[in-house]
């Protein structure tokens, strides 16, 4: 994976908690690492999907 998607991932991830802050929302450590392991899976299905569609 390129270091753009890492950083994007993570970057995502605090904005998704100052929002939660912002908004007063019960904020854990564990939806930390929640968030970041779907943007992983989110991103790996995009990557399956494009190697499909570029043998096809």
């Amino acid at each position: 994976m390129e270091k753009g998607v890492w950083v994007a991932i993570l970057v995502s991830a605090v904005l998704a908690f100052l929002l939660g802050n912002i908004y007063g929302q019960p904020l854990h450590w564990y939806l930390f690492i929640v968030i970041i392991l779907v943007g992983f899976f989110i991103n790996t299905i995009i990557i399956i999907l494009k190697v499909k569609d570029e043998s096809s």
